[in-house]
């Protein structure tokens, strides 16, 4: 099993973000711990970075929390992208769960949805 892990910080060059990095697996197995750093992530800072390049398994709980993290994003004005560099087991998970999209949510008028093409 791969070790999990989630960790915060705040890039020095940029004080009005978080980012929130995701090793091993986003799954509901780590949902509680998953959802308590978005949540803190997203109450600290405008900018919101999710990066997922380190993810090794994902679940429709952890494609819904990357769905969550942007619509609440959205809602409260804040900026949020997601850093998947590549990452195939991202892409196969969201593309075998049906979240490929032409375009995103109502809520997205920015165009920012990662499932339509948005975000990094």
């Amino acid at each position: 099993m791969e070790e999990f892990a989630v960790h915060q910080h705040i890039p020095a060059d940029q004080p009005g973000t978080r980012l929130v990095a995701i090793a091993g697996s986003m799954t509901i197995q780590h949902g509680a711990e998953i959802k308590a750093a978005l949540l803190e992530a997203m109450d600290s800072a405008e900018t919101l970075q999710l990066d997922l390049a380190e993810v090794t398994e994902i679940d429709l709980i952890g494609l819904q929390f990357i769905c969550s993290a942007h619509r609440s994003a959205i809602a409260g004005n804040k900026r949020f992208s997601v850093m998947k560099t590549g990452n195939e087991v991202i892409a196969a998970a969201a593309h075998g769960a049906g979240f490929d999209r032409h375009s995103g949510c109502i809520q997205d008028t920015e165009h920012t949805c990662i499932w339509a093409g948005g975000g990094q």
